[in-house]
Formats: C-alpha cells, structure tokens, sequence
C-alpha cells in the first residue's frame, strides 16, 4: 500500500513538472540573462541603437506604480528591475509596486514580451509609471506618456533581435 502511494506522487509530480508552462521558462531564460550577464544592459543599448526613457522621481518611493494599459491579449511582459534584482511579470493589464523593486539613486529597468501568443508579427505593451494615493493616480510622469512600450505590427523591418522581443529600457533616479 506505501508503494502504491509513492508511485502515485511520483506520477502526480512527473505531471506537473511536464506540465509547467514555457512562459515560465522564457522568463527564466531572459531575466537570467540581464541578471547575471553585468554586459547586458550596455550590450541591450548598443544593440537596439537607442537610448532608455530617463525619469527622475523626487520624495521618494511611496504610493510608485508601474501600470499596464496595454497589452496584447495572450501575451507576457515582464519588468526586470535590474539593482534589486526582481522580476515582475504581467499577463494581463494591472499595476505593480515600485517601491519595494527600487533603489535610491539610479535604477535600469527593462521591459521585454517574454510570451508572445501565437502571432510573432503583432504585440504591444505600454508602461505608465505614477504615484498613487488610495489607488487614484495624484502624479503621472513623463508627461503622461508610457515610461515603458513596445508595439510591433509585423510591418516594420526587423532591424534587430529587440524588435521581435520587444525589450525597452528605462532609468529611474529616485531622489
């Protein structure tokens, strides 16, 4: 009988690890490597010929959100906050606390389309970041344009891998 027990949650476990999501594996795969790799960002900057959406945040990280208003339905974006070391992910549209994800001084933040759902030609995210009191918005920044966004519409050349991948930076001073 204890045989038959632990073959059963053998088979019950063998289940769930094939049946483990590949977006959890893609994720996986990118963050590690702007984790790990201290060239990524630098090497990121270089490749997409651009330079990230700069945004300084005074008094401080209370009540800062990164809001999602926009994304492509059965897609995955996730935000690597690349000093803390965390990693948020979004697969449908809703914010995240940025307080406990940033540092004082400089934070690189980067944005990439970890899952895309079936159709590599179209996809948009748009990042707002703002502070919020009681869940009501009382500063937007950047004008009120995304901090973060990546549309592709599969009619633009694909210069570079980041156009496929959607990966956009930006750098947050917290003073």
């Amino acid at each position: 009988m204890k045989k038959r027990y632990i073959q059963n949650i053998f088979i019950m476990l063998i289940i769930i690890i094939f049946s483990v999501n590949k977006t959890s594996y893609a994720i996986g795969k990118i963050v590690n490597y702007f984790l790990d790799d201290p060239n990524a960002w630098s090497d990121t900057k270089r490749i997409t010929n651009g330079t990230p959406t700069k945004i300084v945040v005074k008094n401080g990280l209370e009540g800062l959100i990164f809001k999602l208003t926009d994304l492509t339905p059965g897609d995955v974006v996730a935000l690597v906050f690349l000093e803390a070391k965390k990693v948020e992910k979004f697969n449908r549209e809703g914010f995240c606390e940025a307080g406990d994800k940033l540092v004082p001084g400089k934070n690189r933040i980067v944005s990439v389309v970890t899952k895309n759902h079936g159709n590599r030609k179209k996809f948009h995210y748009k990042f707002l970041l703002q502070r919020a009191m009681n869940r009501m918005p009382i500063d937007i920044y950047n004008d009120g344009d995304a901090v973060l966004e990546s549309r592709y519409d599969g009619t633009k050349p694909v210069e570079n891998m980041s156009d496929l991948s959607g990966i956009e930076l930006l750098e947050i001073e917290v003073r």
